[in-house]
């Protein structure tokens, strides 16, 4: 992707994949965290995901004006998480933000949860992180601290103006959206990574934007979905007729980075499974947990034993059962 950057900010770095089709990949140390898209669709142009903060969003703005010379009139919010909707006020002005209905619930009730609780404890969080990477000597770790960093100090300089922007449009299950240029059509997917999650396909250009059904390059969060349901939805996205796979976290990804998640998930699964099966799903049991050399070097890598630790409780449970897969 690297002969196709258009520009970058301290958040984002912008690649054109298409002419007219962007995908904003967030920096470390910026305070993005997760990537955006734009499409120019002809009449008027979208945004697919907003960052975590207004900082990031305003640069994301101003250059989408810059290159294509109009105001985003669009914004589509993939889900509730933070990261991917506090950018939300930057458009909200220009454009009208479109989700499923039940994201738009979710912003609402959790989304509003999650506001309270960061406003008040990012900055206390901050002080923390910064505090044990003044204390670490290992480069994994300081890396994964500075991810983290980035990110609180993103929140407490946002969170005195910050405000949460509910969707004004919303859909159910598939909507397109048509332009003279390109075509966009939003297909979402229940309980795989949230409640509710939208991707946004061009079929003829071959680019989906996955946002948090898909990582590259970094351990997903399982726990907030139904890992059967993941690996359902990122199989159906396999099948899809595309060449660039977006993610929510890490560079364009194309389709063996799709494969490569659906094995990770499965991998989880039958890691898991056999701690239960042998009656070893305890904490000392997965604390001892090696990663698997494939997965190793990923960002994150503290989400791998809460994975491992969410589905053993999971599979334990009266209702777990068997995870078949």
């Amino acid at each position: 992707m690297r002969k196709n950057l258009i520009t970058r900010s301290k958040h984002f770095v912008l690649h054109q994949l298409a002419e007219g089709i962007f995908a904003a990949v967030a920096e470390d140390g910026g305070s993005a965290i997760s990537n955006s898209g734009v499409i120019d669709l002809g009449e008027q142009i979208l945004v697919f995901d907003t960052f975590l903060t207004p900082q990031a969003a305003i640069d994301l703005r101003q250059i989408t004006i810059d290159i294509l010379k109009r105001t985003p009139r669009l914004v589509i919010n993939s889900h509730y998480h933070n990261d991917h909707i506090w950018g939300n006020q930057v458009f909200a002005l220009d454009a009208q933000i479109v989700s499923s209905t039940r994201t738009r619930a979710l912003i609402a009730t959790a989304g509003a949860e999650e506001f309270r609780w960061y406003s008040l404890n990012s900055a206390q969080r901050l002080e923390s992180l910064r505090a044990q990477y003044q204390n670490t000597k290992d480069e994994q770790q300081q890396k994964q601290l500075l991810l983290w960093i980035g990110y609180y100090e993103g929140l407490v300089e946002a969170l005195p103006h910050l405000k949460v922007c509910l969707p004004s449009i919303t859909f159910s299950n598939h909507l397109e959206i048509h332009g003279a240029k390109h075509t966009s059509e939003l297909i979402t997917f229940e309980g795989a990574h949230t409640e509710n999650d939208t991707v946004l396909y061009l079929s003829k250009e071959g680019i989906v934007y996955m946002s948090d059904l898909l990582f590259v390059g970094c351990h997903p969060y399982l726990a907030d979905g139904d890992p059967l349901q993941l690996l359902k939805a990122l199989r159906e996205l396999n099948r899809l007729d595309a060449t660039y796979f977006i993610p929510g976290h890490g560079p364009v990804g194309r389709v063996d980075d799709l494969k490569l998640l659906i094995e990770y998930v499965e991998h989880c699964l039958d890691t898991a499974q056999l701690l239960v099966d042998k009656g070893n799903a305890y904490e000392d049991k997965i604390t001892e947990l090696k990663i698997a050399e494939r997965y190793v070097h990923w960002q994150q890598p503290q989400f791998y034993k809460a994975n491992i630790r969410f589905l053993c409780e999971r599979m334990s449970s009266p209702n777990g059962g068997k995870q078949a897969h």
